[in-house]
């Protein structure tokens, strides 16, 4: 079963939350070679902890073995100037860009799609406005996962959840969207 865990699931792991548990057995799975579990290379683009975005990818990879989740397969999702990292995305043609609308509009229909910049005070340059970064970051994490047709997204993130939200991205192609205590379930053998 291949499953793609989100942001929210790393710092799950890194803060040893309850849902770190279900987590560790999609991870134990992975390693025994029951399951696939991949991360989506746009979660190095989201805010981290500190209120800050990295500036390296190092800073990501030593993130994730810090997490218990090295060596783990990226998925990529498409590249945007100013988000992606160097050869972590995709250049994008017109069908890519149609499913990550849809995704967004599902997600997140009050953020403009197009890009929405603002002025950092504190470097007086231009970047995109966190909001509409954090709307991109989630649709391209699901884009990632639908893109490269995968079966289970792992979130505790409600949005992805909500009744109204989650037909839609079923129909674009997500499977299953589930908590990790729900995807850890579908690691056992039926009775």
């Amino acid at each position: 079963m291949l499953f793609t865990i989100d942001t929210n699931c790393i710092i799950d792991l890194e803060r040893d939350t309850e849902f770190a548990p279900p987590l560790r057995q999609l991870i134990a799975a992975h390693a025994l070679g029951d399951a696939e579990v991949a991360i989506p290379a746009v979660a190095a683009s989201e805010v981290q902890q500190d209120r800050q975005y990295l500036q390296h990818f190092s800073q990501f990879e030593r993130r994730l073995a810090g997490a218990g989740l090295e060596g783990l397969p990226l998925i990529h999702p498409i590249a945007y100037w100013g988000i992606s990292f160097y050869g972590l995305g995709y250049l994008a043609d017109d069908a890519m860009v149609e499913l990550e609308r849809k995704i967004h509009t599902i997600l997140h229909p009050s953020v403009p799609f197009q890009y929405v910049g603002r002025t950092n005070p504190a470097t007086a340059q231009e970047e995109p406005d966190p909001k509409w970064r954090n709307a991109k970051c989630d649709a391209q994490a699901l884009w990632s996962h639908v893109y490269h047709k995968r079966e289970v997204f792992v979130t505790r993130d409600r949005n992805f959840l909500k009744t109204s939200k989650l037909p839609g991205l079923v129909a674009l192609g997500a499977g299953q969207i589930l908590l990790p205590k729900d995807a850890a379930i579908l690691l056992r053998p039926a009775a």
